[in-house]
């Protein structure tokens, strides 16, 4: 019996069923939070958990059997996931997705057992969320010219942004099939959308233009600045109470410093910290940040850009994306909570020619450079991103996201032991028939592993401007 992800143990204990649904539930003591036990016998079957994540768990499972299936043998299923962060992210700051759209790529990730949507809410080219307090900075911050990216270029201008009541909607929906919602508003770089609003919060004070293509910008917020600092923590009071869960993303990433270097208001912040190293100034804004949220009863995560510095609170959980393994490791053996995001292979907005499908079953994340028996207890999950610079519609986003999100549920759930890609593979082509058949549009079987000079075309094609 295969399914995905693969179940901790499953033993046949013969004959079948013609139940299709769980017939008692038992609540047990004992149990993770979202550990199960799956009992199928001729006459009924029986579920225990000891919370309802656990038995929602159950259904799922018990849902895939029947739909992959059909006839369902009877069997006992003792399943719990190999790790407790199981994320997938939809930037909706380059291009925006409808409500309905995300519902349905909740959905698909929900049906094999994802537990974190992280919602990429605002960067360079747009701030997508509204805002009470500050609604001049959705107004102007979420329009932008037009679209100069590589693979998606538009004269016409751009804008959308998500209403409150929508975000709640998504909330909803996520709640029902137990993922957790964490917002990432982007700092201190990735602002120019709201630099474009507040173009005071500089650290030269100069207009700023919503951005049209991708990029990392010069204009990022100034660490010395307390107005920008305050509007910031405004922001966040509104993301606090929006999203009810306890965790906020606050970036960190590709944070270029020029400016901060020929700024008074930073050169007399970084000499009131005795601070010599402009990283180490990037981990004072964040800390502050970080106590900030913590005082409200928040944690948070950052990107690993972050560990360039020192001092960085050892509370915040770090997301690894590129470059530094040996830093990130490092912090991990201390016991810093790590979430493992590679760009190769888990960044799926590349095309499969660059990271394909069996590359990103194969990812095993304890194999992270540098990392020890402590480190490894501190790796708490896995996400896959889906960024949109180069995706403007449903199809692509779509197209580029399945089914390489099946092969990181598999990294996040399944235990080492029980990984196998022929048989995960095999029983892929039955699951992404159906999917199909609900209107998913995954990306057809030749395209999930290119040969290697297809590949390389395939890589090249994509970096070259389209006419």
């Amino acid at each position: 019996m295969r399914l995905i992800p693969q179940p901790y143990c499953i033993e046949l204990t013969g004959g079948t069923t013609q139940l299709r649904e769980i017939t008692k539930r038992e609540t047990v003591s004992g149990f993770g939070e979202e550990e199960y036990e799956l009992l199928i016998s001729p006459g009924e079957i029986v579920v225990r958990a000891n919370t309802d994540k656990g038995f929602y768990y159950a259904d799922i499972t018990l849902k895939q059997i029947v739909s992959l299936y059909g006839t369902v043998p009877c069997m006992k299923i003792h399943d719990k996931p190999r790790y407790q962060y199981r994320g997938f992210m939809i930037d909706c700051a380059r291009h925006i997705f409808s409500v309905e759209e995300l519902k349905k790529m909740i959905s698909a990730a929900a049906d094999v057992k994802f537990n974190k949507f992280h919602w990429h809410l605002s960067d360079d080219q747009g701030f997508r969320i509204e805002l009470d307090s500050l609604p001049e900075l959705t107004e102007k911050g979420s329009v932008r010219d037009c679209d100069s990216f590589i693979n998606c270029k538009s004269d016409k201008p751009y804008s959308g942004y998500f209403r409150k009541e929508e975000i709640r909607e998504i909330i909803a929906f996520c709640r029902e099939r137990f993922i957790d919602v964490i917002p990432e508003i982007d700092m201190p770089g990735h602002q120019s959308a709201f630099l474009h609003v507040y173009p005071e919060f500089t650290c030269k004070g100069d207009a700023v233009k919503v951005k049209t293509s991708q990029g990392i910008f010069k204009d990022i917020i100034c660490a010395g600045n307390k107005e920008a600092k305050e509007c910031i923590k405004k922001i966040l009071d509104e993301i606090c109470e929006l999203f009810p869960y306890d965790t906020v993303h606050i970036g960190g990433d590709e944070v270029p410093k020029a400016n901060w270097k020929s700024c008074e208001k930073c050169a007399e912040i970084m000499a009131e910290n005795g601070l010599s190293d402009y990283n180490d100034l990037q981990c004072l804004f964040i800390n502050e940040m970080a106590l900030y949220l913590k005082n409200k009863g928040k944690k948070c995560i950052v990107w690993n850009d972050c560990l360039k510095g020192k001092g960085l609170f050892p509370e915040i959980a770090v997301q690894h994306w590129q470059k530094g393994p040996e830093r990130t490791s490092g912090e991990a053996n201390k016991g810093r909570k790590t979430i493992l995001s590679p760009f190769n292979p888990f960044y799926v907005d590349y095309p499969y020619g660059m990271h394909p499908l069996k590359a990103a079953y194969k990812y095993e994340p304890e194999k992270l450079k540098g990392l020890n028996s402590d480190g490894k207890k501190s790796i708490i999950g896995v996400e896959s991103p889906i960024w949109t610079e180069h995706i403007n519609n449903n199809e692509r986003l779509e197209y580029m996201c399945f089914p390489r999100w099946f092969s990181v549920a598999e990294c996040g759930w399944t235990a080492k032991h029980n990984k196998n890609y022929a048989e995960f593979y095999e029983v892929l082509l039955r699951l992404c028939k159906l999917y199909r058949e609900k209107g998913l549009n995954i990306a057809p079987e030749e395209d999930w592993n290119p040969p290697v000079l297809s590949r390389l075309s395939e890589t090249i094609k994509f970096f070259l401007p389209k006419k």
